[in-house]
């Protein structure tokens, strides 16, 4: 038995300065513990595509702050009068990052729609508590762990994970698995729950026709994630015990690295 807490309104602001071991950092700390200290003291700014990621996540999950908190920027030219005016009066009631170019909200509309009209998507996410902040302590390594679970189900035995793509189709999301760690954020994900073992990603592309997938990550992969979030958490634990939080975590080993072409290249 772990100690295990979900929080089902935590603002993100709140969960992502809550100094715990997430997905993300663990992917840091898998460069090296000198870029997991780096992404955590100094947290890299969201990116357009990450705020049209995050619209879309809002926009399929939770309607209600969506339609409260995003708009669509003003069709109107920003130099004209009539466009300052508009521009002037939508940052008089929404934060400029929740501003959303008119082209990209009407993608993220446009994706929303995709995945709610998609019969196993919306199955999926049916009933479910949506952005649920899991938070609880590994007991091997003693660190604290946090995720954010897109969607979380009554009584069933998986939790849901959204995703935005250039390219939904198996052969892409392959590869995807591997090449972002989502292997591993199942790992992650799945590890502080006793009854939860499925891993579902709802992946849906950010071009026209915006065609979503359904995929089911394999327990191989998810035990794959987990061995390896145990060993980057024992890692974490001793560079604590070596370095201490204010100490500097080493990089790359300090000796020359003898390099080859990768396998797909070699003849």
């Amino acid at each position: 038995m772990n100690d295990l807490k979900l929080h089902y309104d935590m603002a993100d602001a709140d969960y992502f300065n809550y100094p715990s071991a997430s997905n993300s950092l663990l992917g840091k700390l898998k460069i090296s513990p000198a870029h997991l200290m780096e992404a955590i003291k100094n947290p890299s700014p969201a990116t357009p595509a990450m705020r049209l990621g995050s619209a879309f996540h809002v926009a399929t999950l939770e309607a209600d702050k969506f339609e409260k908190h995003w708009a669509r920027g003003s069709d109107l030219k920003a130099t004209t009068k009539e466009g300052k005016a508009a521009k002037k009066e939508l940052a008089m009631q929404y934060t400029p990052a929740k501003i959303l170019k008119p082209a990209d909200y009407d993608i993220v509309c446009r994706m929303r729609d995709s995945v709610l009209a998609h019969p196993v998507a919306s199955d999926l996410l049916e009933g479910a508590k949506t952005e649920v902040v899991a938070m609880w302590t590994d007991e091997g390594s003693g660190i604290s762990c946090k995720s954010k679970i897109d969607a979380l189900p009554g009584d069933d035995g998986y939790l849901v994970d959204l995703k935005s793509t250039i390219d939904a189709s198996p052969e892409h999301m392959a590869k995807a698995i591997a090449n972002f760690g989502y292997y591993r954020q199942a790992g992650h994900y799945l590890s502080p729950f006793e009854k939860r073992d499925k891993f579902y990603m709802i992946c849906c592309e950010k071009k026209p026709p915006y065609a979503v997938a359904v995929y089911l990550v394999s327990d191989a992969a998810v035990r794959q994630g987990q061995h390896e979030v145990q060993a980057l958490l024992h890692q974490w634990a001793e560079c604590i015990d070596q370095y201490g939080l204010d100490g500097e975590w080493p990089a790359y080993e300090p000796v020359v690295h003898t390099i080859d072409l990768p396998v797909w290249a070699q003849r």
